[in-house]
């Protein structure tokens, strides 16, 4: 079956606060934010949809019937472990690319682990993992797709995890992150798919459903 990747995404490093007034607000009060994340997420759009989907995405996780007992006490550290490290990017040297990526990591986590987190899509911004399948990568890649603006693709195999945005594509959705061994690229064409990583050739992969 046809996969489209239903995600607008820019470049990693252009993220940066809109500085206009919210169109949407952050799961929590913000007029009791603590703390310059929190601050930070109250003053920034996509941030602030990043952090909705991401409260909603736990709340179906742990309200989830099929779900034991110690699981739900694991998923309860898990989340409480998560918003501290969200809240330590403070000290990173772009805060905003360190929040934004702290988001898509948890978000590709829940929908990975949690059956319950994918169960309402229709009323949420985020659709996988999606199994990505290159020649050239001895594993498969799970996907994770974000419709924000920009947009963003998570992407994780073996060790590796790539966050890229989406920038303007003819057809498909592209999207491109600038990393420190140079520029990747992944562009979505329905089923099929290119993938560019920093010193190796253009890979063309195929998109599937995860079961």
């Amino acid at each position: 079956m046809p996969i489209r990747l239903f995600v607008p995404t820019v470049a990693l490093a252009m993220l940066g606060t809109t500085g206009a007034a919210l169109a949407v607000s952050p799961s929590f009060d913000c007029g009791n934010a603590k703390g310059q994340v929190e601050q930070l997420i109250c003053k920034d759009d996509t941030l602030a949809r990043l952090d909705r989907e991401t409260t909603r995405l736990y709340g179906m996780a742990l309200d989830a019937r099929s779900l034991p007992a110690p699981q739900k006490k694991t998923l309860l550290a898990e989340q409480r472990g998560w918003i501290k490290g969200r809240n330590d990017c403070w000290k990173a040297s772009d805060a905003g690319v360190c929040v934004t990526a702290s988001y898509l990591e948890r978000i590709h986590e829940l929908r990975h682990a949690y059956a319950g987190a994918r169960t309402q899509d229709d009323k949420g911004i985020s659709r996988g993992p999606f199994d990505i399948r290159c020649p050239d990568i001895k594993a498969v890649i799970a996907g994770t797709f974000v419709q924000t603006e920009p947009g963003f693709a998570y992407l994780r195999w073996l060790d590796q995890q790539l966050v890229l945005t989406q920038t303007p594509a003819a057809s498909g959705a592209r999207y491109a992150a600038t990393t420190g061994n140079g520029e990747a690229m992944f562009w979505d064409k329905g089923p099929d798919a290119q993938l560019t990583l920093p010193g190796k050739a253009d890979m063309n992969c195929r998109v599937g459903i995860r079961d």
